[in-house]
């Protein structure tokens, strides 16, 4: 096919590869790519590779006031947008937490949206967490609790994964405490700290 130069600015008749090398330069490439709505099909031989890291980190203390042992409350939550298809998500996340009373016992459980991830199996009556029991033996300190597991969700590429953490303790009145101890007089003697939740996605 003749190459032809449009008096439209558009050349045609250039078959793929048909510039020679060093014709392309970095340069004349635009500075970003949009990838949005796109399949992305990564070379042989990048699986388990780390794509993006994303984190949110709770600075501040909080209290949740808790009404029923069956409840579960946010204590916070990430959005992650994968950039390849057939991505896992590993999750990571520490928090501290204590309650106003002593002797109550909780777990933790990890949300993709409106699913469970890294659930426990159905056992009886008994709180399915994604971490095992704890138990607030004083109130004076808070008990840290953290927890590292991979998640393998459906998504479609460019949607977004919003993961949250929540909260769920036997009292059946009270309050939960975040970055805190439950009893935190305005002394040196006590602590406030930090939660985080760190999202990486990893290539499939």
């Amino acid at each position: 096919m003749a190459i032809t130069i449009n008096g439209s600015g558009s050349i045609t008749g250039i078959t793929a590869g048909g510039y020679p090398d060093a014709t392309v330069t970095a340069d004349d490439l635009a500075a970003t790519l949009d990838l949005s709505g796109k399949t992305v099909t990564l070379p042989s031989g990048t699986g388990g590779k780390i794509l993006q890291v994303v984190q949110t980190i709770k600075t501040d203390t909080s209290s949740i006031t808790v009404s029923a042992q069956d409840q579960w409350h946010d204590i916070f939550s990430r959005t992650i947008t994968p950039v390849a298809a057939g991505s896992s998500i590993h999750i990571a996340w520490y928090t501290s937490v204590s309650t106003q009373t002593q002797s109550q016992r909780g777990t933790f459980r990890v949300l993709r949206g409106t699913d469970t991830t890294a659930i426990a199996d159905a056992a009886g009556n008994r709180i399915r967490g994604s971490h095992g029991s704890i138990k607030i033996m004083d109130v004076y300190y808070a008990q840290v609790v953290s927890q590292v597991f991979l998640d393998t969700p459906t998504y479609t590429l460019g949607n977004t994964l919003t993961y949250k953490l929540q909260a769920s303790f036997e009292q059946s009145a009270g309050k939960i405490y975040i970055n805190r101890d439950g009893n935190w007089p305005d002394s040196n003697t006590h602590h406030a700290g930090t939660s985080h939740i760190v999202l990486m996605e990893v290539a499939g």
